[in-house]
């Protein structure tokens, strides 16, 4: 018995050492030396992100003609050298500056909204100008910079300016101005110095003035996260009010205009009593965007809709063009003309307002 119970004490020596051997073969395939460990590439990381988000997001590639995978080949090849913050925020708006979109930003903490593109705009109106031709006629704002109204001219044209598409616009104000107004046989919009806004009151503003059921415009979207092709444009439909203006109106349009003014512009177009007169709008209509956080407390912005015209010409990068180009310069509004205003008024034959004096 003694024998045996020596045998069963070798046995479990032996395995126990058969164990310890096989540990000490596998933790060193296992465990890496911290000092032979590469610290993963962070920017390299943040490259990938917004790559994939793009890829996968945005909506204008078909549009603008644009080789993402090019862009990537590209870029990748960078990404490697980059060694700050600093470089890391240059790259992301050089790399993405390729879509040529003014919606894509990126928004930092520090800088706040740092655009990746920047077109050249020809402002082809000024404020004080225009508040000056106006003043005589008894222009005053309605709500602060967001709209205001008068009439003006010995013909007493009622002309609204609409600076902001703001969501709290009222509406029943405006109505209120617009109701008596009806029976007059013409009306001035000038929205030149309109930017962004929410479509919403844009929309609601506008169907004051149409007349039967219209398609305004038309949007399209992501078809799905695989491809870049876009779904069948799908109409934005304008319903008519029990009342509307719909004798000759004018809309003065700009360069500024974008996002909400360029459909604003695009649906009035539509109407048959209505004519822009000025210049194109930005041809800036990939939105609304999402906001996608980054590291480094960053965010960068990538629209999802994009719009076109009823007849499918597409927006972006061409913009909506006026009936009627009427140039304006810096240097007619510093001779205290505005060219755009006056044309205006003419089209709808009526006398313009009398420039201000010179000082």
């Amino acid at each position: 018995m003694k024998c045996s119970s020596d045998m069963r004490q070798i046995c479990k020596t032996r395995v126990k050492l058969f164990m310890l051997l096989i540990m000490l073969l596998i933790l060193p395939c296992c465990i890496d030396s911290p000092a032979t460990m590469e610290a993963p590439n962070e920017y390299i990381a943040e490259f990938e992100l917004i790559w994939n988000l793009f890829d996968s997001k945005y909506v204008g590639f078909e549009i603008k003609d644009v080789d993402w995978s090019a862009v990537y080949e590209e870029f990748s090849q960078q990404a490697n050298g980059i060694t700050s913050d600093e470089e890391m925020l240059d790259f992301i708006i050089r790399m993405l500056s390729t879509l040529h979109d003014t919606h894509v930003n990126i928004i930092n903490p520090e800088a706040g909204t740092v655009p990746t593109f920047e077109p050249q705009i020809q402002t082809n109106c000024d404020l004080d100008l225009v508040l000056e031709y106006l003043a005589p006629w008894g222009f005053q704002w309605m709500q602060d910079s967001v709209w205001g109204y008068c009439l003006a001219g010995s013909d007493s044209i009622p002309y609204f300016i609409i600076t902001s598409w703001d969501a709290e616009i009222n509406i029943s104000l405006f109505d209120d101005i617009l109701h008596p107004l009806m029976n007059r046989p013409g009306l001035i919009i000038d929205s030149r110095l309109c930017h962004e806004g929410a479509d919403g009151a844009m929309r609601n503003l506008t169907r004051r003035f149409v007349d039967v059921l219209r398609t305004g415009y038309l949007q399209q979207k992501r078809l799905n996260e695989e491809g870049h092709e876009l779904t069948a444009p799908e109409p934005i439909y304008f319903y008519p009010m029990a009342w509307q203006f719909d004798n000759s109106t004018v809309v003065l349009t700009g360069e500024l205009n974008t996002g909400a003014s360029e459909l604003f512009a695009c649906a009035m177009a539509e109407l048959p009593h209505v004519g822009l007169i000025g210049d194109s709008t930005a041809g800036s209509a990939n939105w609304p965007v999402t906001y996608w956080e980054l590291p480094n407390d960053r965010w960068v912005t990538c629209p999802g809709t994009t719009f076109l015209r009823p007849d499918t010409t597409y927006i972006e990068g061409v913009g909506i063009p006026p009936d009627v180009y009427v140039e304006a310069t810096q240097e007619d509004f510093a001779s205290g003309v505005d060219p755009v205003l006056e044309y205006a008024f003419l089209w709808l034959g009526a006398v313009p307002p009398d420039p201000p004096p010179s000082d």
